[in-house]
C-alpha cells in the first residue's frame, strides 16, 4: 500500500540499486568517487536511513528496497503486516536551486518548519543542498506522520 510520491521538480530516472556499502567517510558507495576519481552525483536512497530509525516508525519491515517514483533515487521500507511505510526520494543535483524548492502549479501544499512543504498522502517535500527531495510516512490515522516526517527530514538533510 505504499503510496506513490507526488510530482515534484525532480528528475524521474530509475532508482540506483541498494548496496549498503559505505566508504571510509560514511557515505554510501553510490556517493563515493567515480572511476575517474571525481565525486559522483548519485545518492542511494536505501542507504540514508538505518534499521533502528525505520523500525520504531513502522515496525517489522523489508529493510528498504529501490522503488519507482519521482527522483533520481527512491527507496521504500514497508511493513508487510500493517502496510505502514516510509519512502525516501532524492532528486538530482540542481532540482532545488539555491537550496529552495519551488511551488508547482496545481500542487497543493502546506508550509511546515525549516522550509518543508507538506503534500497529501503523508509526503514532506524539502531541499537538501541543491536537491529537491521527499519523505513519505504512512502509519494510518493514529500516527503523527507529519511530526515523524520532520524528524526524518532532519536526518536525511545531514546525509544527502
Amino acid at each position: 500500500m505504499s503510496l506513490a510520491l507526488a510530482a515534484s521538480a525532480c528528475d524521474s530516472s530509475p532508482a540506483a540499486p541498494a548496496s549498503g556499502d559505505k566508504d571510509s567517510g560514511g557515505r554510501s558507495s553510490a556517493a563515493a568517487t567515480t572511476a575517474g576519481g571525481g565525486e559522483s552525483t548519485e545518492i542511494d536512497a536505501c542507504t540514508l536511513l538505518k534499521p533502528d530509525e525505520v523500525t520504531p516508525i513502522i515496525g517489522r519491515n523489508d529493510g528498504g528496497r529501490p522503488t519507482s517514483g519521482v527522483g533520481d533515487s527512491v527507496c521504500g521500507w514497508e511493513n508487510p503486516d500493517t502496510y505502514h511505510s516510509v519512502t525516501v526520494s532524492v532528486g538530482g543535483p540542481g532540482t532545488a536551486a539555491s537550496g529552495e524548492i519551488k511551488d508547482e502549479p496545481g500542487v497543493v501544499s502546506e508550509p511546515g518548519p525549516d522550509g518543508i512543504r507538506f503534500l497529501g498522502g503523508g509526503i514532506a517535500r524539502f531541499a537538501a543542498g541543491d536537491r529537491d527531495c521527499q519523505v513519505q510516512v504512512v502509519t494510518g490515522p493514529e500516527g503523527d506522520d507529519r511530526s515523524t516526517a520532520v524528524k526524518l527530514v532532519g536526518l536525511l538533510r545531514d546525509r544527502i
